[in-house]
């Protein structure tokens, strides 16, 4: 394997890439371009965020536990319709340019066992829905092995307890911190995982969601506006909005949700686990696994795309994507989409190379004006691309310090007159 360090890609916008030294670093210049840059996309009137498996690798890495790959089998086994499952979903993978993972295994699968089902070969079906079972349980133990070792690293005395949270809450801080005149940060995710809620957590950020109540929070599949409001002390009538507040969705599903009595709820699982036992991997709501109810396959991930989809493709949007691949083909239709209109931006960070990137732009329209690339070690990491955001400053306190700076200016100019006069007299 080649030692050679990954060359790192920095385009903002139509202009000409800028050019990282051999060392690997910007320039004081280049930083300030790039973090003026970034501080304008923040800005614009609807602003989105797409999380991908690169945030939970990057965090895992501090911690020292890596969530689990998808990059696997369902089975090893090497009897049909084993083999076959593996060769369908590497071709379904290969249609759409990407590499194939564990999501194509487990949804040609169910195709298999719904097949089965119609043909009246049960013992067959059996075996298929076995193995989706075992995958799957396998895939959500893995998953809250990774929460717990991100906990257990949180809960350390030592000066690297709160490296993870640092991490999260400096990089989540300037896209949260959006002025009261701008729409909310819609907050979306392809992972399992609920990692963004325990940084949500630490950082006192309120998620709105699609999920009521308290005790047990039922999935609406209404889309409800909600927002958090606050009535300033001696003004009545003009309620604001409250900071730390952003909308968020899970676009495929996640561990504590699970289907009972047609619905789809929360559990109370603790961050890490343990999960209970009457929760079976079967009823668990991460993608593609469907619901059992005929009219609703599709539930719950068709109204969460629906979601994804209401809050891009609408003018003067900016989308930033970190640490998605572009292999997901439900959620890049949605992004050439949302380029189509004008007004538009996406913004796309990586620390590692993006091949189903490259088709994603040979087989749509990628408006270079329109786009922004972060890729590599330099840019795409979690703490490099934290340390290009813009500082986080209150609108008012600014708005403040200029006044405060225009009156001083303003004083200086007439006293300054009158120390003249009084010399020269």
């Amino acid at each position: 394997m080649s030692g050679s360090k990954q060359i790192s890609v920095i385009r903002l916008g139509a202009d000409d890439p800028l050019q990282v030294d051999s060392s690997g670093s910007l320039t004081a210049v280049q930083t300030r371009r790039v973090e003026a840059w970034l501080a304008a996309l923040l800005q614009t009137e609807h602003l989105s965020l797409l999380i991908g498996n690169g945030l939970s690798a990057a965090a895992g890495s501090m911690a020292g536990k890596h969530p689990p790959l998808m990059s696997r089998h369902i089975s090893e086994d090497e009897e049909a319709p084993f083999p076959r499952i593996r060769e369908y979903a590497k071709e379904s993978a290969q249609n759409v340019g990407r590499d194939v993972n564990l999501e194509d295994e487990i949804r040609a699968a169910m195709m298999l066992a719904d097949g089965l089902a119609v043909l009246g070969e049960k013992s067959n079906e059996n075996s298929v829905r076995d193995a989706i079972e075992a995958a799957m349980s396998s895939l959500l133990n893995e998953v809250l092995d990774f929460e717990r070792n991100i906990w257990e690293h949180h809960q350390k005395s030592d000066s690297e307890a709160l490296k993870v949270a640092r991490a999260l809450t400096q990089f989540l801080g300037p896209f949260v911190a959006r002025p009261a005149q701008r729409d909310r940060l819609n907050l979306f995710t392809t992972n399992y995982d609920r990692l963004l809620e325990y940084a949500a957590d630490v950082l006192g950020l309120h998620l709105i969601d699609r999920f009521e109540g308290r005790l047990h929070p039922k999935f609406s599949a209404s889309r409800i506006n909600l927002d958090l409001h606050y009535s300033p002390p001696g003004i009545r009538g003009e309620p604001r909005l409250v900071d730390g507040v952003a909308r968020f969705a899970k676009l495929h599903g996640s561990i504590d949700w699970s289907f009972a009595r047609g619905e789809i709820w929360r559990d109370s699982i603790p961050f890490g686990g343990p999960r209970t036992a009457s929760k079976t991997a079967a009823n668990a709501v991460i993608y593609p696994n469907p619901a059992k109810d005929v009219e609703t396959l599709s539930y719950p991930y068709a109204e969460l795309f629906r979601d994804f989809a209401a809050a891009v493709c609408r003018p003067n949007t900016t989308l930033v994507t970190f640490g998605y691949g572009f292999g997901d083909g439900h959620i890049n239709r949605v992004i050439a989409d949302m380029l189509r209109v004008p007004s538009t931006h996406l913004v796309v960070v990586s620390r590692d190379p993006l091949s189903a990137l490259d088709s994603f732009k040979a087989r749509t329209l990628f408006p270079v004006s329109q786009t922004t690339e972060l890729l590599g070690p330099d840019v795409g990491g979690l703490e490099e691309f934290s340390s290009l955001l813009p500082a986080i400053t209150s609108d008012r306190i600014l708005e403040a310090q200029f006044e405060y700076l225009n009156k001083r200016s303003k004083l200086e100019d007439e006293i300054e007159p009158k120390n003249a006069d009084n010399e020269g007299s």
